[in-house]
């Protein structure tokens, strides 16, 4: 009987309150639970392909340090293309010239002190490229070489800047890779490739650029945030790219397995990581030192991801904020107070906002319409880009998640009057991830067979994805072909520059009888192309100046020039001076000028027509077929563009002509 009863006895007692949580049977649940079935067309499945890797996305074979060289070396083909500077980046360029060039005790021959502009700008810029081109000017010059020419620093420069650029662009591009997949990213460096303002203006110095580079920083960190780096996902990577292709790339976005920490947590436990230190930090600086403005993209985000994402904790998102504010602002402040001499605190990008914005007077130089961002601007910055960016805006949350707050930026931007394409530069980098999506999206459903397809998903390609597939490398191909177009087409743009050359080609360096030239260089000339970079008689001692308000011949004579560059020739030789006499000859300078006209001048772009030539457009194309099919395709920059001669006619013009004083002999 008692063991009966101790048999029964557990059996009576009250079961006791159960566990909360046993992981056991709950792992156990989990295992049992049959897969989760997806869409194929759902955004996840067409673009996460961390572990969703197949032989049809060749595109992400190419090891990605390969886009990166592409990219820098076609902006190098860029600056060495048209390497002048125009007035939108005057003071930043003849800042980093100062800065170069002059000592600490030759504050008095800065440029910005005897022309300030019309509003201050910041310092911060030009004194980060004094930092970035050493270490290259100490290499260029470790020969003794003291005497390198004036304008390789300009060069130096650029190269570097450039350099810069693509280094934010990969850093995106890294970020995106995280988010979004291996084949995303690819086409997003594809499309930054074949964009011609990218290229152009991605090593040129003006404030838009620098808040570029710095929202691709941020953007890349963050994208980065959404899906820590754990060292087992990784190895997964490799081990499934090494199964698919053979072996594993060269360079992998994520770095090397031996750097990366192990990271457990998902996104939302993530209070604070480097990646939005670097985001936030990132933002910050540029909208108070570069472009304030940019607090239009940066607090809807910042706003978004603390409290309807909750990416972000909220204490140290404050936090992060308020330490870099008040580096950012102390350095600005302190920084250009003391380079601009100013009587009080001085925050240069608050002058320019209240200009631009409070006053209005931003509107003096022009005016448009509030959607011309939208219907004018995007689509010539971001011709391709554009609309494949609005497909994936309607079509995946994930990219709503980082456009809202750049379509907030754009409404922002919107209200002011004046409206230049270069105020988006800064979005155009989310531009081009947006469309990289839609580009993963036709290209991988056109390549897709029922063996490639993934794993528990729904659907198939439409008999439409694959033409839209093939037509993929032909637009990418024809955005190429007309980026070089542009490349040569915009050097025209920069006539002060070859003017201020050619005063060098003209005159002699030796014998000079007349003591050292004094040459005058109009406004028209200052500001498209020629900066303190390409004064290179300075050191044998030539006087460039560009004295304003000269408005009679007499002038410019008492003033001791020796050499003019000018638009208003007829002012110094009188009207009519290149006209042809009843007897067939040249008029010439009227009687008494004291200057002559040195033969030729430069030109200027004055436009752009489209022009098939005779038989019109499909006589061109099958013209062009044909010699490609005959010939092949060469490169030949001057002529034509691949061995393709482009319906592009290019229309210019005589601007700046070259005057020397009479008498003077070189």
């Amino acid at each position: 009987m008692t063991p009966e009863r101790k048999k029964k006895g557990p059996a009576a007692t009250p079961p006791a309150t159960p566990e909360p949580s046993k992981p056991q049977p709950t792992a156990a649940k989990d295992a049992a639970a049959p897969p989760v079935v997806k869409s194929l067309y759902s955004p996840e499945v067409l673009t996460n392909d961390h572990k969703n890797i197949n032989y049809h996305d060749f595109i992400a074979i190419v090891p990605p340090i390969f886009y990166d060289l592409a990219l820098l070396l076609f902006m190098v083909h860029g600056i060495n293309t048209a390497p002048y500077t125009k007035v939108e980046e005057s003071f930043n360029t003849q800042a980093i010239h100062d800065l170069m060039m002059f000592k600490a005790n030759e504050f008095s021959s800065y440029d910005h002190l005897a022309f300030p502009g019309v509003v201050p700008r910041t310092f911060i810029g030009p004194m980060i490229m004094k930092l970035v081109t050493q270490p290259m000017v100490s290499i260029m010059t470790s020969d003794g070489n003291k005497n390198l020419d004036l304008d390789w620093y300009l060069y130096i420069a650029r190269y570097v800047f450039a350099f810069i650029a693509v280094h934010s662009l990969r850093i995106l591009r890294q970020g995106v890779t995280r988010a979004f997949g291996y084949t995303v990213a690819s086409f997003f460096s594809l499309i930054c490739f074949t964009q011609f303002h990218l290229v152009f203006w991605g090593s040129r110095f003006i404030p838009n650029t620098w808040a570029m580079i710095f929202v691709s920083y941020a953007f890349g960190a963050l994208f980065a945030s959404w899906n820590p780096v754990s060292t087992k996902e990784t190895l997964d990577v490799l081990r499934e790219r090494q199964r698919i292709f053979g072996s594993p790339p060269t360079s992998l976005n994520d770095g090397k397995v031996r750097k990366l920490k192990v990271s457990r947590k998902t996104p939302e436990e993530v209070p604070i990581s480097f990646s939005l230190v670097v985001a936030i930090g990132s933002l910050t600086f540029a909208s108070i030192v570069f472009r304030l403005e940019l607090l239009a993209l940066f607090v809807p985000l910042f706003l978004s991801e603390v409290f309807i994402f909750k990416h972000i904790k909220v204490v140290p998102a404050f936090v992060t904020v308020a330490i870099f504010s008040l580096i950012s602002l102390s350095a600005t402040v302190l920084t250009d107070t003391l380079m601009w001499q100013s009587d009080s605190l001085l925050w240069p990008e608050l002058k320019v906002f209240s200009f631009n914005v409070l006053q209005g007077r931003s509107s003096e130089y022009g005016a448009s319409p509030p959607t011309y961002y939208l219907t004018h601007l995007l689509p010539k910055i971001a011709p391709l880009a554009f609309p494949l960016a609005l497909r994936s805006y309607v079509a995946d949350p994930r990219v709503r998640r980082f456009m809202n707050p750049a379509l907030i930026f754009i409404a922002t931007l919107s209200l002011v009057g004046h409206k230049e394409w270069r105020f988006l530069f800064p979005i155009l980098p989310l531009v081009n991830v947006a469309a990289a999506i839609t580009l993963t999206r036709v290209h991988r459903l056109g390549w897709m067979t029922k063996a490639s397809q993934p794993a528990h998903t729904t659907g198939s390609p439409q008999f439409y994805h694959k033409p839209l597939a093939l037509l993929i490398p032909v637009a990418l191909a024809v955005s190429f072909v007309v980026a070089n177009a542009s490349l040569e087409v915009s050097s025209l743009n920069y006539p002060g520059g070859v003017a201020l050359r050619a005063v060098h080609d003209y005159v002699k360096m030796a014998d000079i009888e007349d003591g050292w030239p004094v040459v005058h260089m109009d406004v028209y000339t200052c500001q498209n192309g020629a900066s303190r970079f390409l004064e290179m008689g300075r050191k044998d001692g030539w006087t460039y100046r560009k004295d304003e308000g000269l408005s009679r011949d007499d002038e410019f004579v008492k003033a001791g020039f020796s050499h003019l560059l000018t638009t208003t020739p007829e002012l110094h030789v009188g009207a009519g001076w290149n006209e042809i006499g009843v007897d067939g000859k040249p008029v010439g300078p009227a009687k008494g000028s004291k200057w002559e006209v040195v033969p030729g001048y430069i030109h200027a772009l004055k436009g752009v027509k489209i022009d098939f030539g005779p038989g019109g457009a499909i006589a061109w194309a099958q013209q062009t077929a044909e010699k490609v099919m005959q010939d092949g395709i060469e490169w030949r920059p001057k002529r034509h563009v691949y061995g393709v001669k482009l319906p592009i006619e290019v229309l210019k013009e005589p601007k700046i002509y070259l005057l020397q004083r009479k008498g003077w002999k070189p």
